[in-house]
């Protein structure tokens, strides 16, 4: 559907638990699905960049992350250390003006049970 947008860029690392990030992201889908009717979309990078060609990825990551409404940040405990992650919020801050960047971003703090408290 050329009408068709993605409601979320998902930014996380790969380093953080699965299984958390997982029940997180339920929770958003979930809570999109009451607000709007329907669940939401999301840019992912593993499936929407060629895993073999990762460079040509890397040139468009500016369109395709302005390319979708919102930032859904999952940041885990490995979050601020990854540079894929610095570079993708780097990206938004670029091409965005910070009032449009504080509402485009959706901050999900994912505390596992070692740094709970």
């Amino acid at each position: 559907d050329e009408n068709e947008t993605v409601d979320f860029f998902l930014s996380h690392s790969w380093h953080d638990d699965a299984h958390i990030k997982w029940d997180h992201l339920n929770e958003v889908a979930e809570a999109f699905f009451k607000k709007m009717g329907r669940y939401p979309t999301f840019w992912l990078d593993k499936v929407c960049i060629d895993q073999d060609n990762i460079e040509d990825g890397l040139k468009v990551l500016p369109i395709n992350v302005m390319a979708c409404k919102r930032m859904l940040v999952m940041c885990g405990p490995s979050y601020p250390k990854r540079l894929w992650c610095a570079w993708e919020l780097c990206t938004l801050l670029s091409f965005a003006r910070e009032e449009q960047t504080l509402q485009r971003v959706v901050l999900v703090p994912m505390e596992t049970p070692a740094n709970k408290n």
